[in-house]
């Protein structure tokens, strides 16, 4: 739960300053576009990690979670790919782009956290 607990807290922090960042370069749909896919792909990196830290004790089924978040993952953006093309409320590319980037980062800042407390012996 420490490990979670502090990984939710400076993802949050990452991905507002990004947000924040890149909704400042660009301006009106593609701003909420950006804040859009910052937000899912937060509580999905979330729910992610929850199974991974989940199963991280056991050997056996640490290559489960670890497959089974990536199919969440790619299950997501496929379907935020097939909404996000079909509608005209926000733009498909930054939503798309920026989803697929806060993705990538999140990914890369698991690793810090998934040291913290218990492992398997």
């Amino acid at each position: 739960m420490k490990a979670w607990t502090a990984y939710a807290g400076a993802s949050l922090v990452l991905v507002a300053a990004c947000a924040g960042l890149a909704g400042a370069a660009t301006g009106g749909a593609a701003t909420r576009a950006i804040w859009l896919s910052a937000g899912l792909a937060w509580v999905l990196q979330l729910i992610a990690f929850a199974l991974l830290v989940g199963v991280r004790r056991q050997a056996s089924l640490f290559m489960f979670g670890w497959v089974g978040g990536m199919g969440l993952r790619f299950l997501t953006l496929g379907v935020l790919a097939y909404f996000g093309t079909r509608s005209t409320a926000l733009p498909a590319e930054p939503l798309l782009i920026s989803f697929v980037a806060f993705l990538f980062g999140l990914i890369l800042l698991e690793p810090v956290f998934l040291k913290r407390g218990p492992r398997a012996s």
